[in-house]
């Protein structure tokens, strides 16, 4: 038992040492930081892209809102399970939260997932 007390002493020497060594040892290394980006020189010629994003910058009006699409967050109602057991024999659960076809009454345990299957205790 002493030798592995005198073991275990000598490695955290030996760690503490080489930590302190190479804390006083000098490393400098050389990093290159990389220059400035500057800005075109004004007589520089634009592309049509440059031009785009410049006119972009000066409209005074909010974009215009894309509409007739559908709600990506609508859930789907067309879909109803009146048990657990017809939503398992139609092979669609356990059914999450947002899913078709999803309804609290299904989620006995109030968890978010309804028709899950039973645990073992």
């Amino acid at each position: 038992m002493r030798a592995v007390q005198i073991l275990v002493a000598a490695v955290i020497l030996g760690l503490a040492g080489g930590y302190g060594w190479s804390a006083m040892s000098v490393h400098r290394a050389h990093v290159q930081l990389p220059r400035a980006v500057t800005a075109l020189p004004p007589d520089a010629p634009q592309s049509a892209s440059d031009k785009e994003w410049a006119a972009r910058g000066m409209e005074k009006s909010p974009p215009a809102i894309e509409s007739g699409r559908a709600d990506p967050t609508a859930v789907e109602q067309s879909v109803y399970y009146a048990s657990c057991a017809e939503a398992r024999a139609a092979g669609k659960a356990p059914i999450r939260a947002g899913d078709p076809g999803y309804r609290p009454a299904l989620d006995g345990d109030g968890d978010g997932i309804a028709c899950e299957p039973y645990r073992a205790r």
